[in-house]
Order: C-alpha cells, then structure tokens, then sequence
C-alpha cells in the first residue's frame, strides 16, 4: 500500500513526546554552554570570554552559509525530490570549504600580531568544534524526517558534556593555580585554550564512533535502542518509495548540483542571520576596551537563549508535518502553525516578565555583581529575543513552504538596517547598551518581514487549490 510505514522501522513518536526529547537534549546541550560561560565570568577575565564569543561570532556564519540549511531542506523535501547521498556528499564538500576559510581566518588572526598563542588556540578550537558540529546535521535531518528527536536529543546531550566537561575541569584548576601563585595570571588563558581545543576533539570523536567509524553502516531498525547511530544516518534505512535514498550509493552529480542550486539561499539566509548577529560584536571588539564589553554583551544575550531553546525545538519537532500539512491540508497547516505562535507568544511573556522582575539577581547569581550593572541592557535583550520567538516561528513555516528564495531579501535587508543601527548606536560611552538597541532593532525588522513571507506563502498556495 503506497505511504504504508516502512517495515522494520519504529513509528515516529507524537508531537509533543518529540518536542520534550529535543527540547531536553538540546537545553542539556545550551546549560552546559551556559555553564561554560558562567565558568570564565567567575574564574576568568571579561577578555577571555570575549575571544571566546568572537571565536563564535566569526566561525557561526561561515559554516552555517557554507552549510547551505541542508539539513532543513532535507527535511522539507516531503516529495523526495533529491537522494540522501545528496545531501551526505553536498554536505562533505561545503564542510571543507568552510574549514578552508576558517583556517584562513586564523592564519589572519595570527599575522596580525594583536592575539597571543593561547587566543589563537581557543579560535582554532572553537572553528574545529563548530566544524564537526555542523557534519552531523544531516543524520539529524533523517531523524526529523522520521519523528524520532529522541536520538538527536541524546545526541546532542553528549555533546554537551563533550564541551562542558573540559571547562570543568581546567578552569577551575588554572585558576587554583593563578590564585596560589604558581602560575602568572596571563596563563589561565592558557587553561581555556586547553579546554577548547579538548571539547572539539570530543565532538570529533562522537562523530566519528557514531557516524564516521565504519561500525554503524549497517541498515539496522530504530528500535534497537538510542545508542545506534547518535552521530549520523547509518541506522536509518531508506524511506520505501524513495528512489536512490540510500547513502552508501553514489549520488550523480547533475543531483548534487541542482540540489547546492536550490539551497544556496537557504544558505545565504544564514549567512545573513548569523552577520547579524555577529556585525554587532565586532563593532563592539573593535572600541576601546572591547573584547571585555564583548565577553559581557555575550553572556548577557546567552541567557536568552532559554526561551528561544523551546520555541526552536517545538518548530523543528513539527518541521515534518508542516511540509507536509503545506502539501495536503492547508487547514492542518495553519492549526499547526497557531499552535507553535501560542507556545511562542506564552514562553515570550513569561521570560520577560522574569527579566523585569528578578534580572538583577539573574545576572549577579550568574555571572558576578559586575554584570548586574548592565540590568537595562539585559531587559532590552530579552525583549528583542521575545519577538523573536515568533519570528522563528514564521521562518520554520516559511522554510517548509520551501520558500527559500523568498527569504533572501527578507534577510539582506534585515542584515543593512542591523548594520545601519550598529554602526550609529554601538560607538559611544555605553557599547553594550548600542548593543542591545541594535538587537530590539533586528527583531523588529525580521518580525515584519517573516510575517509577510508567511502570507506571500499562504496566498500562494490558496491560489495553486484547485476551484471547486
């Protein structure tokens, strides 16, 4: 019977169940990056965990325009229009090309002559991790596909501890060290490269147990239990019906290049988001004092993150159903798609009305008493990242209409009124506060603009019905 579950195979799990399995994997993942960053606050300098957060501003939009989205497109392909191969091999060659330009990056820092050995390493570190990161993202995509976010989220949990175990451990032992006086103060830098570059040898070994040792290349069924191919596809077989999805076949290349054709704005949607969002630091880094400001400015917007951890997760738990529901039940479609921007306008009022009332307290228990001094710039943040929350909702539902052009303007021109409104309100006696001007300014110019692209989808598609 066409559409008939593919035998052997574990039904995919409901809505709900997935969203709490990728949503505690994923917010075990960001606590662990929380806890790193609460860790160099207390133990380190404001600087040391500025470079951190530039290695992060600087390596983000390279792999993610590099990355062309492949993953949401996979999922997005409900007609299966491309193989997996595909998308496996498409992923490969655009992965090295961006590890090329991040190491070109690092050969520049290091030429400059401004950073000193133990900055360039937690770089290096950070563009390495960000990299083997970002290799896995297609396995994920099959377990999307199949309503099977229990694997990914104890995929992503791993990694998690894979980043925050090394922070735990050298941290506080260098800064024993400092504190006792047998090492300089200058040298705790040395500790954090050392924790760096071990979290990204450890996202390098679960891709490749999980995914790239050979061991799992098996076609095995998903109810074998979670420790089956964490990192990738191997224990997925090919969807019935889908002709040419299994990975070990070679993709033909007229494939790999209509499909690179077709997601290259998804591509350049992320390049655009993440310049976004790293415009703004390195204005920041580049005043006076600024790789201080900026290891504030990142640690206050870090926190923000709770929110949006769910509202993601809950898009990309229900990323399936959309492309479908777009294809078959425009009714479905927009039930499903209320229902994300109840839970995004619910978890926006609450995390601001937290940020209002306890923000203070918030940022010293945290951080130190020295980040509470910036409370407002703190509340600001939280308020554009609320807004946000249903523009993440608009654009998931956006990228599953497979609207992927649309988003491009929609992008450029948030990523120039971003732009404009660092470089007038970032210099000046308060960066940070520039900082988060410059964010509530984002989210309102991305709002408006997603909103629309989800109308333009809805239109469209009511036109392509057929009259009755």
């Amino acid at each position: 019977m066409s559409g008939s579950p593919t035998r052997g195979v574990t039904p995919p799990r409901p809505l709900l169940s997935s969203t709490l399995w990728a949503i505690g994997g994923t917010g075990f993942y960001h606590a662990c990056q929380l806890g790193v960053l609460v860790l160099l606050a207390k133990l380190a300098s404001p600087s040391i965990q500025g470079q951190y957060v530039l290695g992060l501003a600087l390596a983000t939009p390279v792999v993610l325009f590099f990355g062309l989205e492949l993953r949401s497109a996979f999922v997005s392909d409900a007609g299966r229009q491309f193989p997996l191969g595909a998308y496996l091999t498409l992923r490969r060659l655009t992965l090295l090309l961006a590890a090329g330009i991040l190491l070109g990056l690092l050969a520049w820092q290091a030429a400059s002559g401004d950073s000193p050995a133990s900055y360039l390493l937690i770089l290096a570190g950070v563009f390495a991790a960000r990299i083997f990161w970002a290799w896995a993202e297609i396995g994920w995509g099959v377990y999307q596909r199949r309503e099977r976010l229990d694997l990914l989220g104890v995929s992503v949990g791993l990694r998690g501890l894979a980043l925050l175990l090394p922070f735990a451990v050298l941290v506080p032992l260098y800064a024993w060290l400092r504190a006792s006086g047998r090492i300089p103060p200058e040298r705790l830098a040395e500790g954090v490269a050392l924790a760096v570059l071990i979290h990204a040898l450890g996202f390098a070994a679960l891709w490749f147990v999980f995914a790239g040792g050979g061991a799992l290349r098996a076609p095995l069924p998903l109810g074998v239990g979670p420790w089956v191919g964490l990192g990738g596809w191997a224990s997925l077989p090919a969807s019935r019906g889908s002709a040419g999805a299994s990975p070990s076949q070679s993709p033909p290349w007229p494939a790999i290049r209509a499909l690179a054709v077709q997601t290259l704005p998804l591509g350049v949607v992320a390049l655009t988001i993440n310049l976004c969002d790293a415009f703004p630091r390195v204005v920041i880094e580049q005043g006076p004092d600024g790789r201080a400001l900026l290891g504030y400015f990142g640690a206050l917007a870090y926190i923000t993150l709770a929110g949006n951890l769910v509202v993601v997760q809950a898009s990309t738990a229900a990323a399936n159903r959309l492309a479908v529901f777009y294809q078959q039940d425009l009714r479905a479609f927009l039930r499903l798609g209320v229902r994300l921007i109840g839970v995004a306008t619910a978890i926006g009022a609450g995390v601001l009305v937290v940020a209002v009332l306890f923000g203070r307290w918030i940022l010293t228990t945290l951080y130190t008493a020295d980040y509470a001094r910036f409370e407002t710039e703190f509340r600001i943040i939280v308020l554009a990242h609320c807004l946000a929350l249903l523009t993440n909702v608009f654009g998931a539902a956006t990228t599953q209409m497979r609207l992927f052009w649309l988003q491009v303007p929609a992008q450029v021109i948030t990523l120039l009124c971003t732009a404009v409104a660092a470089l007038v309100l970032i210099p000046g006696p308060n960066p940070v506060l520039g900082a988060a001007q410059t964010a509530l300014v984002r989210a309102v110019v991305q709002f408006v603009l997603y909103a629309t692209c989800v109308g333009l989808g809805l239109a469209c598609r009511r036109q392509a019905e057929p009259r009755s």
